[in-house]
């Protein structure tokens, strides 16, 4: 069974906000003590829920009185690169031409000069901070000491603008990425019913907790309504987690392998590729960059 600090750390590395996540956790803990995930994903789903809707009114309660901007709670993955392209550029000279600004180059071209940047990144974060998207995909490696040093190194390189990004909420700014998790989100909506996808639509963390249970979320979510029964002398956990839902009826699917290979394409779907990912050769130890070039694990450099 998952303790609170378990059930915290998987919702956080699914785009819930750290508070909201430790008190979706504690909540689902007090209200439900089964030790089937399916049961304990149910009371998170209900509690996530609950507590959003919470957010949310005190969110609209405060706008009321204050004419402080409004940040979308989901910009569409189609956006993502453009937006970052900006912030990289407000943070370059203003000597420097509009087409150069429009290409976001990392503040460092080795791995030396990538520890010093880090090295000197600022110590502030906002009141209001909530870790985007980006920071939540990585949240071990970029906590993490010289054992991830390269992989840290290898994902800013990869994403300029998120490294522009970094730097700037480390002194004290807001994140002009999404935040809510909403392009992390690997299920093709388009392939559920009508219903199921508006669902999930309307409810994010919800999706969110059935992929990180590697669970079908079709079949989760009729699981949790009470409209489906698993076979006789199955685990419901597993079932769930060995089945998925078509259009033509349920299917074998080991749901567990088939998330680990799929992109992050958002909750629009449009969003492939958006991370640009690096994969280890079990067989050589070296990296393999997006791009199919190979890098040194030790360096990150790309080898001839």
């Amino acid at each position: 069974m998952l303790d609170i600090s378990q059930a915290t750390h998987l919702l956080t590395s699914m785009g819930v906000s750290s508070t909201l996540a430790a008190r979706a956790a504690e909540r689902a803990a007090q209200k439900q003590t089964d030790t089937d995930p399916l049961t304990f994903l149910k009371e998170l789903r209900s509690t996530l829920e609950e507590l959003s809707a919470e957010a949310s009114s005190t969110a609209a309660d405060g706008a009321a009185g204050t004419a402080a901007p409004h940040k979308p709670a989901y910009t569409s993955t189609t956006d993502l690169q453009a937006k970052g392209n900006r912030t990289a550029a407000s943070a370059t000279s203003g000597t420097e031409s509009t087409a150069a600004q429009a290409k976001p180059t990392a503040p460092f071209s080795n791995l030396e000069e990538f520890k010093q940047w880090e090295k000197g990144l600022g110590h502030t974060f906002a009141a209001d901070y909530e870790a985007p998207d980006y920071v939540r995909l990585h949240t071990l490696m970029l906590s993490g000491g010289d054992d991830t040093v390269v992989g840290r190194y290898m994902f800013f390189k990869n994403h300029p603008e998120f490294a522009a990004d970094y730097e700037s909420i480390r002194q004290g700014n807001l994140s002009q990425f999404p935040t809510d998790g909403s392009t992390l989100i690997k299920t093709d909506l388009s392939k559920l019913s009508q219903e199921t996808a508006d669902y999930y639509r309307k409810n994010p963390n919800a999706l969110l907790a059935a992929e990180g249970f590697n669970m079908d979320p079709t079949l989760a979510k009729m699981r949790m309504d009470g409209g489906l029964s698993v076979p006789s002398g199955e685990s419901v956990s597993e079932w769930l987690m060995s089945n998925k839902w078509t259009k033509d009826g349920v299917v074998a699917e080991n749901n567990r392998v088939a998330y680990a290979n799929a992109d992050f394409i958002g909750l629009d779907g449009k969003g492939a590729g958006t991370y640009r990912r690096v994969q280890i050769d079990t067989a050589t130890g070296n990296l393999i960059n997006y791009d199919g070039r190979i890098h040194d694990p030790l360096t990150g450099e790309a080898k001839a």
